[in-house]
């Protein structure tokens, strides 16, 4: 069995760009569509039966050539680059099996850190994926 936290499409995310402690997950967040107490004052929940994933990752700083390589594995998911939706499969923490979503995912901010070794060098940049 592959060792993956994120698949792109097709295509494994190696864990070698994400930080050692820069990935977190909240899965199956449930949405209230109504609450409200009754005469008893006890609580009902009405909860939508779609639950959705976020999940947060950090890269770890990285040349320009391993950018371009993270962006195509980015991209290599991508259903619509206007809207920054892709397709993702994950690893989720409480049913511990891995699934597929449509995903928002935010937009990046980018920091360099320098020239070294004749390259561009750029900071840690902290991703967020938003199931729709």
């Amino acid at each position: 069995m592959s060792e993956y936290l994120l698949k792109f499409g097709n295509t494994e995310l190696p864990n070698k760009y994400i930080t050692s402690d820069g990935y977190v997950d909240t899965p199956n967040q449930r949405t209230e569509l109504e609450a409200y107490r009754d005469a008893n004052i006890l609580l009902h929940r009405v909860t939508s039966p779609n639950f959705k994933t976020t999940i947060m990752f950090t890269t770890c700083p990285m040349s320009l050539s391993d950018k371009k390589k993270f962006q195509n594995i980015i991209n290599s998911g991508m259903i619509n680059s206007t809207e920054r939706k892709v397709c993702v499969t994950y690893y989720n923490d409480e049913t511990n099996e891995y699934e597929t979503g449509d995903f928002y995912i935010s937009d990046p901010t980018f920091g360099t850190l320098g020239y070294f070794g004749g390259e561009r060098w750029y900071k840690s940049v902290t991703y967020q994926l938003t199931e729709y």
